[in-house]
């Protein structure tokens, strides 16, 4: 777990433009004003990637206030098939287009793969990342490392 506002002086607010299912978008505008927790997975449809996901689903309840978007460079549309394929309630976006601008702006892109890294990056409500976790490769993050930070930066102990 990496609180990044510990000595990280002024930082610039993330900018968020991702498609949603159904034609729509979120944009950093939508996001302000409250936090933003941007979990990248590399692909929709991988067992890793579906884990986390349910996982994420299960941890809604206690990621609040948080909006919890689970990111991957595949499409709207397929993502949402995942999401509806796991029973899963948490929001999915899609980074397709431009292709990995979300992950490559976080320094989270597989230029090797074309997929986003497994990173977990939490942002105030002015848009700054505050924490960000990230896992190897075929491991799992742990959801509660999210839970916890979530939990920090409302009790105002994690700040950009």
């Amino acid at each position: 777990m990496t609180d990044v506002g510990a000595g990280a002086g002024a930082r610039s607010a993330v900018a968020v433009d991702l498609a949603l299912p159904f034609g729509r978008r979120v944009t950093s505008r939508d996001l302000a004003g409250a936090p933003s927790l941007l979990v990248l997975v590399p692909g929709a449809f991988t067992p890793v990637c579906a884990t986390e996901l349910r996982d994420l689903d299960a941890a809604l309840p206690r990621l609040r206030p948080a909006r919890v978007l689970v990111v991957s460079c595949d499409t709207a549309a397929t993502l949402e098939a995942w999401r509806v394929h796991e029973g899963a309630g948490v929001e999915v976006a899609s980074d397709h287009w431009p292709h990995g601008a979300l992950a490559r702006s976080l320094d989270a892109f597989d230029d090797a793969t074309g997929w986003a890294r497994r990173h977990t990056v939490l942002l105030d409500g002015t848009g700054v990342e505050v924490w960000r976790d990230a896992a190897p490769g075929g491991r799992a993050r742990d959801v509660g490392l999210a839970v916890a930070a979530v939990r920090a930066l409302a009790a105002g102990s994690v700040t950009a």
